[in-house]
């Protein structure tokens, strides 16, 4: 036998007691008629060739003292069961039918349907992924195990139903093109006994401006990391339908980006409106920004009605950190609190993704009538309310932002707090301190946190432009760091949730165009989402995502927005008249 198989023997403990437990998963797959399977894997390599197919696997197979490790997700996911993280317990959960495994890392534990099992070598997380022995694995699921070299295959049974890859397919509405004219794409892919997860598009384009033929390539993947792909190929002619510019301007779907000329751009009519501010509590804690494993009050506020607050912070210690908002009643009576709104964004080590998410997921969240949620908080008590925000810690690193409104029918003292994940919020709450600023971002209260935007005419007929967050034509809203005392400026108006109501002329795209750097948001337009972009962001003056495109007919738009956090202002919204449509 090899000897890394006989080494392992030796170490996992699997009582007699606990065998039909283990090995019945095996036993019943089987008992209506089985598959065979087989899944092989190599030493330090993430390509894993699974019933002839080969797949990849999120870590490659590695070798840690006498033992082989393998990612629970990937092989997990091959064996047909669903996994899980209980974030109380910090396990990782795998499931199939009656059989519940229950891993735990940096330890051998191993819960079977509440069993106790000894894994064959500490369970650890390995960049992201958590790895567990192949031995175990094979034990655990009654696989056979053989080993040759630096090669290993696993083969097992299941029942009737076994696991086939997905089939790519797609049409175009034609083959031939000419150069910009607009190509319509029908994804055909289906897959009869799994979910298809993941598509990518190779060659794709909305349109060819070369002449000549061009491939097109889209790859399926199903929830069990098989793949499949398919090409095919059209002809451009060399007639000249479109301009990329025009094709852009008429064709580009909202969320998506066209090209623009960034000079050009200063050079469209800049429109004036009238900037109302509006009654609205607002709280931004965005300071200190960058944690760096300081535990203390972020942010602490007494609140009550209506009101917003915006909690954005980066973990920049090399530490794991959690991040709550805490709800104290010093009242006498029972307090009601109503989440009336929510979205939040990350954690992520991209902090405009999850500036974007949140605002994306907050506005989708004003679009429902219902709240969110509504509790109580009795007098002298303290409570979690936002839950979500603190369900996964913030690792070094990461950035998560969240927006929320909320309404109290009596006064509540808010505590953004930052703290150990092992802690507790509620009963640590006392003996915190107030975090320092950090001289750059934001943290405070702003009583006019809602901004209307009065803008007269109909936009559209020539290139034209609105400003805002530029602290000139869209001053910044003033409030007060309710800490400090000092008054504050909320610098981008990050936070602000404006709103505007626009006669739009005929055959006009409503875009948004970066001016200060990169931006990523979104916007609520005639109450659909659109974000900024769909897949990816506005990295500079020379590209524009589209809001809107009107018809053939004056419109009147309705565009309402927040300036999201972790980007930079200021922006301008762009109305551009299309060109003539073409045979």
């Amino acid at each position: 036998m090899n000897a890394y198989i006989s080494k392992s023997f030796k170490v996992i403990a699997i009582g007699t007691v606990l065998s039909w437990q283990l090995f019945a998963f095996g036993q019943t797959t089987s008992a209506a008629g089985s598959s065979s399977h087989s899944l092989n894997l190599t030493e330090n390599s993430s390509s894993m060739n699974y019933n002839g197919q080969t797949i990849k696997a999120s870590q490659p197979v590695t070798q840690k003292g006498d033992r082989a490790y393998v990612p629970l997700k990937s092989i997990a996911q091959l064996y047909g069961f669903s996994l899980s993280y209980d974030a109380e317990t910090k396990e990782t959960i795998a499931m199939k039918d009656s059989v519940t495994l229950r891993f735990t890392p940096d330890t051998k534990n191993i819960d079977v349907n509440g069993s106790a099992v000894t894994s064959a070598g500490i369970i650890y997380a390995q960049k992201g992924s958590l790895m567990v022995p192949l031995r175990t694995w094979a034990d655990l699921t009654d696989s056979k195990l053989s080993a040759s070299g630096t090669s290993y295959t696993l083969s097992w049974n299941t029942g009737p139903e076994s696991h086939s890859a997905p089939v790519a397919d797609f049409l175009t509405d034609k083959t031939i093109y000419r150069m910009g004219e607009n190509i319509r794409y029908e994804d055909r892919s289906h897959d009869e006994n799994s979910e298809i997860v993941k598509r990518t598009w190779t060659g794709k384009a909305p349109a060819f401006f070369e002449t000549g033929e061009h491939q097109i390539t889209l790859e399926v993947e199903n929830k069990h990391g098989l793949t499949h792909s398919v090409t095919k190929t059209v002809s451009v002619t060399d007639e000249i339908l479109y301009s990329p510019e025009e094709h852009g301007l008429l064709f580009t779907p909202p969320g998506s980006k066209i090209a623009v000329q960034n000079y050009d751009v200063l050079g469209y009519e800049q429109v004036t409106y009238n900037a109302i501010s509006n009654p609205m509590t607002f709280v931004r804690s965005n300071s200190p920004e960058h944690l760096y494993g300081e535990e203390g009050i972020g942010y602490q506020d007494k609140l009550t009605g209506d009101f917003r607050i915006n909690i954005h912070n980066q973990n920049r210690s090399q530490k794991e950190l959690s991040v709550y908002l805490l709800a104290t009643n010093h009242g006498t009576d029972e307090a009601n609190v109503t989440l009336k709104s929510f979205g939040m964004g990350g954690p992520t080590k991209y902090v405009s993704t999850s500036g974007k998410t949140a605002v994306s997921r907050f506005l989708e969240s004003l679009t429902i009538s219902e709240p969110v949620n509504s509790f109580k908080v009795p007098a002298g008590e303290t409570a979690i309310v936002l839950p979500d925000i603190s369900k996964v810690t913030l690792k070094p690193g990461l950035t998560m932002t969240s927006y929320s409104e909320f309404h109290t029918d009596q006064e509540i003292e808010f505590s953004v707090v930052i703290l150990d994940p092992d802690k507790e919020p509620i009963t640590s709450l006392p003996q915190l301190s107030y975090l320092e600023r950090d001289g750059r971002h934001v943290r405070g209260t702003f009583p006019q946190g809602n901004r209307s935007l009065e803008i007269s005419g109909t936009l559209g007929e020539k290139p034209q432009r609105i400003i805002i967050g530029d602290d000139n034509n869209d001053e910044f809203v003033v409030g007060e760091d309710r800490i400090t005392g000092n008054e504050e400026r909320n610098i981008g108006n990050t936070g602000v949730l404006y709103s505007t109501q626009i006669k739009v002329a005929p055959r006009t795209v409503i875009a948004l165009n970066a001016r200060g750097g990169h931006y990523a948001g979104a916007f609520l337009v005639n109450g659909k989402v659109v974000n900024m972009t769909e897949e990816s962001i506005l990295i500079n003056p020379e590209e524009a995502g589209v809001l809107y495109r009107t018809g053939n007919k004056e419109e009147t738009v309705q565009i309402s927005f927040v300036l999201a956090s972790g980007s930079n202002l200021p922006i301008h919204m762009v109305f551009l008249p299309m060109p003539d449509a073409k045979e």
